[in-house]
């Protein structure tokens, strides 16, 4: 078998939850799973999190939520964005899925699936109001309209919430105005006489850094998986304690020295002005790595870094070392040896993404 493989630290995942649920204090945690986890195993990591504190479950898809239950996890599970209007049998039909609400067609379908399965009512719902993020949810000033149509359908409208564009940036003046929106919505629906139990705004980055977001929940995305939302909001992270959960490792396979001159790789990206050492490692673009992380990034071998050399091929990438360097050595790309650790970040930069 390939010597590369993908761990995850689910004793990380409970760290960080906890961490994060002693910060913002009477506020409940919502762990958000989506994306199979950002990639780490959501049952794995939606147990874990409940187990280290975390009340709630959020994820994007109704067929990430079906995937939790089917793996008994009971904790609530908010689907953030609203379900096909063919999807709300399923939604009723999983139970304690709450589905994100925000238009006619969603209410409708909606309502219809509950008086399909339970006649009385009282099915759990949250209301999404777009407050400045534009990717979905019903504009501030239809709030109050939208929830009544909620209301009046037989629903229970159990949460209203919103999305933070730009709490990566601390400093960003928008995330006041969101603040600001959003209360002014909260108070509309309170003078409408809804008041729906559970309010909730902050992400990750707001949750670490706007303590007048948390409110009755918030909910944690990629602060879960130990990883900062942003290099604005990194020192944050680093005081909390939060710990990465994933690292990617592999072995030393080939080794072979390159004369001064030679170019490595597809279109010999990378020219060496010495001899050089090089170490292939069997990881590649096949496994989700960029090709251009062989030209500015970095790996661990020994404990120490050491920079990748020409662009990812499918199965294998090349590492510049030294004659301590042996085969059957492991190699890091993501997370800690020894001393070191190569964070999302990091990798993030060197190949222009971001962390996610």
């Amino acid at each position: 078998m390939r010597p590369t493989w993908v761990s995850v630290d689910l004793d990380a995942v409970a760290h960080n939850v906890a961490a994060v649920d002693a910060l913002v204090g009477d506020a409940a945690v919502c762990a958000v799973v989506k994306a199979d986890g950002y990639g780490h195993g959501a049952p794995a990591v939606a147990a874990a999190a409940v187990r280290a504190g975390a009340t709630w479950l959020a994820v994007a898809l109704v067929e990430e939520a079906a995937e939790l239950r089917a793996a008994g996890l009971t904790a609530p599970i908010l689907v953030l964005s609203e379900p096909r209007p063919d999807e709300m049998s399923e939604v009723v039909a999983l139970g304690g899925v709450r589905p994100t609400l925000y238009t006619d067609a969603g209410i409708v379908a909606c309502a219809s699936a509950v008086a399909a399965a339970e006649p009385s009512g009282g099915f759990a719902v949250h209301l999404k109001v777009d407050t400045g993020m534009h990717r979905v949810g019903v504009r501030p000033e239809a709030a109050v309209a939208t929830a009544r149509r909620i209301v009046d359908a037989g629903l229970a409208l159990e949460g209203v919430f919103s999305h933070c564009s730009t709490a990566d940036v601390p400093d960003d003046p928008f995330t006041g105005v969101q603040v600001d929106r959003f209360d002014a919505v909260l108070a509309d629906l309170a003078a409408a006489g809804i008041e729906p139990p559970v309010v909730h705004l902050a992400n990750t980055a707001a949750a670490l850094t706007r303590p007048d977001t948390h409110r009755s929940l918030v909910r944690v995305g990629i602060g879960v998986y130990g990883v900062a939302p942003g290099p604005d909001v990194a020192d944050a992270c680093r005081a909390l304690g939060l710990r990465q959960a994933m690292s990617i490792r592999s072995e030393v396979t080939h080794l072979q020295v390159v004369p001064a001159g030679e170019g490595v790789g597809y279109g010999h990206r990378w020219v060496g002005d010495h001899d050089t050492i090089l170490a292939t490692v069997p990881m590649g673009y096949a496994d989700g790595l960029a090709r251009a992380w062989g030209l500015g990034g970095e790996a661990l071998i020994g404990g120490r870094r050491r920079p990748l050399r020409g662009v990812v091929s499918m199965d294998a990438l090349m590492v510049e070392v030294d004659a301590l360097v042996s085969l059957g050595d492991e190699v890091v790309l993501l997370g800690g040896q020894g001393d070191e650790e190569i964070g999302a970040g990091e990798v993030a930069d060197a190949i222009g993404i971001i962390p996610w």
